[in-house]
């Protein structure tokens, strides 16, 4: 349902009371998902509390524009004095370049750094800023440059917490293959981009709620700062929920859905058998 995996579906469906309705049916399952989606309660997690913070992930998923964004609303808030602005993404041409002309226009000086090195100094200059926002290369999950990326990060003098970005137009397969590539390297959290370009959003929700993943934020645009938002749960479940109501070529049909069963359960009937012939 919801574009949800079937796993989580299935768990879903066997705690469902038998006793409810279709409205309070749907009430109970978006106050379950709602339980196990974690979320950030307010902005004070990250603007008001401070830190290092590293946005994270493969290529494209709008980290640069996710940073500009993150630090334009903490100057808004606390103004530019104590805010640092890192940027790793010397890979890309212009890479650098794309933060500095926000830092320009918010007024805050962006570091660039292209190694280990680089970085310890760079923190160390900023070491009495009250928040430090890093924007890191893009790196795919399967590049051997993301045990690299993490172990720099994890190397400094100062603990630096990883939020990672999310695509939302990503397949749950895909996401939760970026997530396993960075989780193990201890992330603190995750940012879910594009939401505005995502037909569906449920195989995303799935994923974070799979991985007990903390969400900090979600973004929906390339307007800096307007296109972000503090995640709100119930908004988030209640659209995945909605955008399940369009029919899509790549579902099935509820009266095909017996067939699909059925086979499924011969193909499993069909496997022990072959094994049982190859013992």
């Amino acid at each position: 349902a919801a574009n949800f995996s079937a796993s989580l579906s299935r768990q879903l469906a066997e705690k469902l009371p038998n006793s409810l309705d279709m409205a309070k049916s749907s009430a109970w399952i978006k106050g379950a998902l709602a339980r196990n989606l974690d979320t950030i309660k307010d902005e004070s997690e990250l603007l008001n509390q401070g830190g290092v913070f590293a946005l994270v992930g493969p290529t494209g998923v709008g980290k640069t524009t996710t940073t500009a964004k993150l630090a334009a609303r903490y100057v808004m808030k606390h103004g530019t004095q104590n805010l640092g602005l890192i940027t790793t993404d010397g890979y890309r041409i212009g890479g650098h370049e794309q933060l500095r002309i926000y830092g320009k226009i918010l007024g805050v000086m962006v570091y660039a750094v292209k190694d280990e090195a680089d970085l310890k100094i760079a923190l160390n200059e900023l070491k009495n800023k009250h928040t430090i926002l890093i924007d890191t290369v893009g790196v795919s999950q399967r590049d051997r440059m993301v045990t690299e990326q993490i172990a720099m990060l994890s190397n400094m003098n100062v603990k630096i917490k990883k939020l990672l970005c999310l695509n939302a137009t990503c397949t749950g397969e895909t996401l939760t293959d970026v997530i396993r590539a960075y989780k193990g390297r201890a992330l603190d959290g995750c940012i879910i981009t594009k939401l505005d370009e995502a037909a569906t959003i449920g195989n995303t929700l799935d994923v974070i709620i799979r991985e007990k993943l903390k969400l900090y934020y979600t973004t929906h645009g390339q307007r800096v700062p307007e296109d972000i938002q503090v995640a709100n749960k119930v908004e988030l479940i209640s659209k995945a929920m909605t955008l399940n109501s369009t029919s899509w070529p790549f579902q099935f049909l509820e009266e095909e859905l017996p067939f699909v069963v059925a086979n499924i359960d011969n193909y499993a009937d069909y496997i022990k058998a072959t094994e049982v012939g190859h013992a």
